[in-house]
């Protein structure tokens, strides 16, 4: 075969990745780039992926627990500055208050809607009740109201989703905060104070809103005559 003949068959030859040599055949290394991966490239891929994964969601599940703590934050207090004005209507124009502590109930005596006759409001805390450290059942804010001497009530709740818990023994998971009593009266009577400690759970822990408001009854004077409480029973 001529010189020329030989150029053109090594060409083909290394067109298709084969040259002859001392009368063997041997493959050209393939271009950088046309080679399958290895199974080490492979593991080192699926690692990197995995740890890109887990990144990513645990960004998602700490943005969620984010989001559903202010949402129950945000609840939460919305609802007691609902409660907090309620409140304040009657509270400011009460002209006696007395409260029970053995029953977490304030009552309340006011103008009626009548010329001379009195009003009379009730706000009766149902207690929550916790074991091993969490909540059972939420407490609730009653708000009671009726004509003096009238016999039947009328009544709904003014605030629910309630943590507070009268006892100091441990059976609460933080007492300085869930063992703060609703409400408080001082020594002239004439000044309320209402403790409310609301919330939920979000993964296991308590997400809570908690506030200390007080109130000045305004018609509230020493010279008042005494209040008769009887006719608010």
């Amino acid at each position: 075969m001529s010189d020329k003949s030989m150029d053109g068959v090594r060409r083909v030859l290394r067109g298709l990745g084969i040259e002859r040599n001392g009368g063997r055949r041997a493959l050209f290394a393939a271009e950088r780039g046309q080679r399958g991966v290895s199974m080490v490239e492979m593991m080192v891929a699926m690692f990197i992926f995995m740890v890109v994964s887990g990144i990513f969601l645990t960004s998602i599940i700490q943005f969620l627990h984010t989001t559903t703590t202010d949402a129950i934050r945000t609840r939460s207090a919305s609802e007691i500055a609902t409660a907090t004005q309620r409140i304040d209507r009657y509270a400011r124009y009460a002209s006696a208050m007395e409260y029970d502590d053995a029953v977490q109930k304030v009552t309340m005596i006011m103008p009626g809607d009548t010329a001379g006759k009195q009003r009379c409001v009730v706000l009766q805390y149902d207690e929550a009740t916790w074991s091993n450290g969490t909540v059972n059942t939420y407490g609730k804010l009653v708000l009671k109201t009726k004509d003096a001497g009238a016999s039947s009530w009328s009544s709904n709740v003014v605030l629910g989703s309630m943590m507070n818990h009268s006892s100091s023994s441990g059976v609460t998971s933080d007492d300085a905060l869930f063992g703060t009593k609703v409400f408080g009266l001082d020594g002239t009577k004439k000044v309320l104070t209402f403790s409310p400690v609301t919330g939920s759970y979000s993964g296991g822990k308590a997400i809570t809103s908690n506030v200390s408001t007080t109130f000045t009854a305004r018609n509230v004077k020493s010279t008042n005559p005494t209040p008769d409480f009887s006719v608010c029973r």
